[in-house]
């Protein structure tokens, strides 16, 4: 296995109830009962600087009541029962604070216990505000910066509408795990179209050697 480091990338998508893990959602009307949506699914993938996989990656689905489930709104209803999602998460055997323990053993696998990871991957900050909320131990263990792939996409389609800007993330099949590999895919392709060659190892240590 490779060494912890600082320089790696934790690459991390949830799928949840819903987008809002405190506000109410809209039309809850003035003294109706208000339940924040939560996670699901949490999928971790760590790859180094050049965005190589360190793993295979992991992958948790939280169990949820039905209840919970029965009042996600009408896209996650029909799109968590198409993927299977709903029903793993009846099945599931692991509680949140289980998963909340093992996505964090698995960031200790991969980096210094003094280096935050950098949370990486596509609308990152969605999936961050639910990490805050529900996982408070993987919270701890993240930087406060992160990674998103996405502003490199809406740079590159207003800077170079040539291109073909289309994501394989678009279509992909919105479960969590999935939904990471198309997105370091992604950040590779935006590698080869919008930054210089990257340097060689030693470059950077012989400059500064300098």
């Amino acid at each position: 296995m490779p060494r912890p480091s600082a320089e790696n990338l934790l690459w991390i998508d949830c799928e949840m109830t819903g987008l809002n893990p405190y506000l109410p959602r809209e039309g809850i009307k003035e003294g109706e009962e208000f339940f924040p949506d939560r996670i699901l699914e949490i999928a971790c993938i760590a790859t180094d600087k050049h965005l190589n996989q360190l793993d295979e990656g992991i992958e948790y689905i939280v169990k949820t009541e039905k209840e919970v489930l029965d009042r996600m709104n009408e896209w996650c209803i029909n799109q968590h029962g198409k993927t299977g999602l709903t029903q793993a998460c009846l099945d599931s055997r692991y509680t949140m604070q289980e998963v909340d323990k093992l996505v964090s053993d698995y960031v200790a696998k991969h980096f210094p216990p003094d280096a935050p990871a950098l949370l990486a991957g596509n609308s990152v900050h969605a999936d961050k505000a639910f990490i805050n909320k529900d996982l408070p131990l993987l919270a701890s263990k993240l930087h406060y910066r992160i990674l998103d792939v996405s502003s490199l996409k809406e740079i590159g389609r207003r800077w170079y509408p040539s291109l073909d800007w289309t994501s394989k993330k678009d279509e992909a099949e919105h479960r969590a795990l999935s939904d990471i590999k198309a997105s370091i895919a992604e950040l590779k392709r935006y590698r080869e179209n919008l930054f210089k060659p990257v340097e060689e190892e030693n470059t950077a240590e012989n400059t500064a050697a300098r």
